[in-house]
């Protein structure tokens, strides 16, 4: 394996353990934060799911994001290192000045610059349909977690049994955390390795299971803080409210990986907290709103300067 294949596979992983250690608390924050699983079970969850999601489903994003968008036999190794390195660096720096920003969004902008930088074809259609997606699945989710707190609150409310309810509400809690954890692998990780795919290095399970560790990594490592601390903010909701809002992404998140298209975990779990808190009349802050909006429209925009100037200086200096 020589320096470049190295380099690319590094910055993936770096990718990906961020992800992992900042993403896990969607998925089992309210598990952890209502004391239903420790720290260690939480991240033995999320490494098992999202090995399963990465190996079983994780072919589509990846295939969209490695050749979908730059098709096949354009995007080289180099351009899939300065597109990852691309997607790190403006993540690095929102993360600086603590902007709320989509990695996603940034790897399908590195994705772009790169091809931009080179005159590949851009697949235009399906940039469309991904911008589409981004709008669409926090609202869906908002939708779709309104309708979820109205079922299982008319179920629990028929339930006369507390402890019922208590393990009812643990069994909620861990298949929420589960299932999104299994998103993780078949969206989220398949970001990161679809440059890697695209590129002809490796193939797509291989890419994925080697990524999809490197995010369960990220969780066991370094995620405990984020992981409390987004714990009690959801549990604070109820117990029902974060479920239904997890779920609700979920699902959102199931259907873009259906159509292989790659979306934003965070983003989609922040719709359905808003769609949960305008059902229980708790209003939504504007706040929330902007960031997501800002994350659509600055994160691709900023990845894509960024590949497209590394790129043109890499030719520069003779190293693509």
């Amino acid at each position: 394996m020589d320096a470049l294949a190295i380099a690319v596979i590094s910055v993936a992983f770096y990718i990906a353990w961020n992800i992992g250690s900042n993403d896990s608390a969607n998925a089992m924050g309210t598990a952890v934060g209502s004391e239903i699983l420790s720290f260690r079970q939480a991240t033995l969850t999320i490494a098992i799911f999202v090995l399963l999601g990465a190996y079983l489903k994780g072919y589509k994003v990846m295939k969209t994001v490695g050749e979908g968008i730059v098709p096949q036999g354009y995007l080289t190794m180099e351009m899939a290192l300065i597109a990852l390195l691309s997607a790190g660096i403006w993540v690095t720096i929102a993360t600086i000045k603590g902007l709320p920003v989509s990695t996603t969004q940034a790897i399908v902008g590195g994705v772009i610059g790169v091809g931009l930088a080179r005159n590949a074809p851009v697949n235009w259609w399906t940039l469309t349909k991904i911008a589409i997606a981004w709008v669409a699945s926090p609202i869906l989710s908002g939708i779709l977690a309104m309708i979820l707190y109205k079922f299982y609150s008319y179920v629990i409310s028929r339930i006369k049994s507390v402890s019922t309810i208590e393990a009812l509400y643990k069994a909620l809690a861990i298949l929420g955390g589960s299932y999104m954890a299994f998103n993780f692998g078949t969206n989220e990780v398949a970001n990161a390795s679809g440059p890697i795919v695209g590129a002809g290095f490796l193939t797509p399970k291989t890419a994925g299971v080697l990524v999809a560790l490197s995010l369960a990594i990220g969780s066991l490592t370094f995620s405990y803080a984020v992981m409390h601390t987004v714990g009690k903010k959801i549990t604070a909701l109820g117990p029902v409210s974060a479920f239904a809002a997890q779920f609700g992404s979920a699902i959102s998140v199931s259907l873009a990986n259906i159509l292989g298209l790659p979306v934003s975990s965070s983003q989609s779990i922040v719709g359905g907290v808003v769609g949960v808190g305008l059902l229980a009349g708790r209003g939504v802050d504007k706040k929330v709103i902007v960031d997501i909006i800002f994350g659509w429209v600055a994160t691709p925009l900023t990845a894509i300067g960024i590949s497209f100037v590394l790129l043109k200086l890499f030719a520069i200096a003779g190293m693509v």
